[in-house]
């Protein structure tokens, strides 16, 4: 699937709602329009130039739309909930180095849509990148504004080292074997399982008020939801404005729960396919971005300003 069709099928998924909440009614959207209409874009400084993020198909499309890459390890994972931006996990990298465009600082937060809400439910885009804590990433930063993550199309790249071979590999488990004009070549076969994909689940320490309780669940009508607690029936919670998620894991509950677990890596699934390191990743980039006469850089853009997650256009998606 091209990288712009795997943007569309975000837009798809995300309209996809599983409300398994126990003993409660999730709002429907015309409910929601009714009592508190969603705000359609983002509050940002006065004089703020927004651009307009581009398809992702190519790799000059690709180049052009990346201000940074960096090198850096994940340390933490934060969550926090906004009614523009929604549910975000906030990644935590630190030792961050610049290794091509314009520099980083040493810690480097990522917030990607998905994660607990202050109803009791966990949203999750499964097109989305889920990051393994304790690892070491390449990531493609945006030049540009955008929505849901700032991650270049899914450019973001776990390094091992096994065998005294240097793996990058990318979010589905494949590693990386070189560059071309379609972006990053992959393995036929995949090292290691997706991250996320050993989750065991979490149950969650908060407790809803009397009055929370007797309120209605509220989901937005953008997202796999889930809830948070395991069978428990949710809590609703007055909404927070851009702050963190009360009754959210703690970093050594999401560690038990396996949320972001690195994978077993079976470097032996590539055999004799030739794989490439950072250093030479790098470097390839360079000499496309040379041949293609693009400049690597550009404003570094970690805040979610486009668009507000709840008015973003969708479509149903079919089940």
């Amino acid at each position: 699937m091209k990288r712009w069709e795997t943007t569309l099928a975000i837009l798809a998924s995300i309209l996809a709602i599983t409300a398994l909440i126990s003993g409660c009614r999730a709002k429907q959207p015309d409910d929601l329009a009714a009592t508190e209409p969603p705000r359609p874009e983002p509050v940002v400084p006065v004089g703020y130039q927004k651009i307009a993020p581009g398809p992702v198909d190519s790799s000059v499309e690709m180049l052009r739309q990346t201000a940074t890459i960096f090198r850096g390890v994940l340390k933490d994972v934060q969550f926090t909930y906004d009614d523009c931006a929604g549910p975000r996990t906030n990644y935590v990298f630190a030792d961050s180095t610049t290794l091509l465009g314009a520099k980083v600082q040493s810690e480097v937060t990522l917030r990607i849509l998905g994660g607990p809400t202050p109803y009791g439910t966990w949203i999750r885009v499964s097109e989305l990148p889920q990051l393994a804590l304790d690892s070491e990433y390449l990531v493609f930063l945006r030049n540009t504004d955008w929505t849901f993550s700032p991650i270049v199309g899914n450019l973001v790249f776990r390094r091992e080292v096994t065998a005294g071979r240097e793996l990058l590999i990318d979010p589905t488990g494949h590693a990386v074997t070189g560059w071309g004009d379609d972006g990053p070549r992959l393995s036929a076969a995949s090292v290691s399982e997706p991250v996320g994909d050993q989750l065991r689940g979490y149950r969650g320490s908060y407790e809803p008020t009397e009055e929370e309780h007797s309120s209605s669940a509220e989901t937005s009508p953008n997202a796999d939801v889930r809830p948070a607690g395991g069978n428990a029936p949710a809590p609703t919670p007055r909404r927070i404005e851009g702050s963190a998620v009360k009754g959210a894991p703690s970093i050594s509950e999401a560690r038990k729960a396996g949320l972001f677990v690195k994978p077993a890596l079976s470097a032996a699934a590539i055999g004799n396919e030739s794989i490439i390191s950072a250093e030479s990743l790098v470097s390839a980039i360079r000499v496309e971005a040379d041949r293609a006469n693009i400049n690597i850089g550009g404003r570094i853009t970690l805040d979610p300003s486009w668009r507000c997650w709840s008015s973003t256009p969708t479509a149903k998606a079919v089940r």
